[in-house]
């Protein structure tokens, strides 16, 4: 297949700063989906979708307590979805000019840079799993009151990233990966939890090994070789050089695990993937892979952006497409239907810009309008 997309600057007059907290929501319930980006521990931005080329940005709230992560779900149960940033949850204000509530559920959970929700206790509604390098990997229980604390359960240590959710050994509950581990959760209702470990993860190179260089970054739980077993997507953790793969789940348990590399289309050392996409981009029923290269940590050349496309339907053989190659790198990506033609649209943002990026060093939010036939 031939992808093509058009690129859009939807914003480049952001303050500068470090930005994570992307979510994309139907917001006002009026049919039309919406971005939502926040500052790290400051302010969150939703933006409403008019055309490629016109977006309304609008402050969501204030003073979030998030790093990296945030998520989308209707916490109190009114029909509206709110958003979730570390220990804080913004009850949706209904009005796009008017901020949404911040309600504190943990004081200190701060400084987060994973945030998902499932159904983890299984009865019927979702819970909230967090993790940062400052607090442990956990679930909280939403009460019939969200506005009173909410209940908290230990799953295991942190690394810095890398929380994803999904049924890895075939039982029906919802277990948690954990970057380098899996947690299986033993009694379906998020009581009790075994560690498990997985393959191995890619070593940061020897010249670059700072705190957040281990382990990975983002990932997903999918059937990706169609053999009915639920196998585990991931991209390495922030470093040049930076790779994707797949562990294929070989006895359906998640007790033994063979890794796949996904190949780079060159041999050119690229920049660390902050964000990864595990769908259906060519409309052909398998999973199809999408990433972006930071500006925060480069490669050996501009960041570009990549769609690996699943030739053989098993993850064995993919082709490479780049899809974006203008000197504006990507964090934390979305995917989602903005234009209403039936393809994946991509919105992107940098961790923090570059002086040297095609914007001259503005922090920006970008739009890749997809015109793939």
């Amino acid at each position: 297949m031939s992808f093509r997309f058009r690129h859009h600057i939807v914003d480049d007059d952001l303050p500068k700063g470090f930005y994570g907290q992307t979510a994309v929501a139907d917001l006002d319930n009026d049919g039309h989906l919406e971005y939502i980006l926040g500052g790290r521990q400051g302010t969150i931005y939703r933006y409403k979708y008019r055309s490629p080329d016109e977006w309304t940005r609008h402050v969501l709230g204030e003073d979030s307590p998030s790093a990296v992560g945030a998520c989308i779900l209707d916490v109190d149960g009114d029909g509206w979805v709110d958003l979730v940033a570390g220990g804080a949850w913004y009850r949706n204000s209904r009005e796009p000019g008017r901020l949404f509530e911040r309600v504190v559920f943990d004081g200190e959970l701060t400084h987060v840079h994973d945030v998902c929700a499932a159904d983890i206790d299984g009865d019927g509604r979702p819970e909230v799993v967090t993790m940062s390098d400052r607090n442990t990997l956990r679930w909280y229980k939403i009460p019939n009151d969200p506005r009173a604390p909410w209940r908290r359960t230990d799953i295991g240590q942190p690394v810095h990233a890398g929380v994803i959710l999904g049924d890895v050994d075939g039982d029906g509950n919802i277990d948690v990966v954990r970057s380098n581990v899996w947690f299986e959760n033993i009694r379906g209702d998020g009581t009790e939890w075994t560690e498990h470990p997985l393959g191995p993860t890619t070593p940061p190179p020897q010249d670059f090994r700072p705190p957040f260089a281990f382990n990975a970054t983002r990932g997903a739980v999918v059937d990706i070789n169609g053999d009915g077993r639920n196998d585990i997507v991931l991209c390495d953790a922030e470093i040049p050089g930076g790779r994707i793969w797949w562990l294929e789940n070989l006895d359906g348990r998640g007790r033994s695990w063979r890794r796949h590399e996904v190949p780079n289309g060159d041999p050119v050392r690229r920049g660390a993937y902050h964000g990864l996409y595990v769908g259906d981009l060519d409309g052909d029923g398998d999973f199809d892979l999408f990433a972006c290269e930071m500006e925060a940590v480069l490669g050996e050349r501009a960041p570009r952006y990549y769609i690996w496309e699943n030739i053989d339907g098993k993850g064995g053989r993919w082709k490479e497409h780049v899809v974006f190659d203008q000197n504006l790198g990507g964090h934390e990506p979305v995917l989602a239907d903005f234009t209403g033609n039936g393809r994946l649209d991509i919105v992107a943002k940098p961790w923090r810009p570059r002086e040297e990026n095609a914007l001259g060093g503005k922090m920006f939010v970008v739009f890749l309008e997809n015109i793939s036939e």
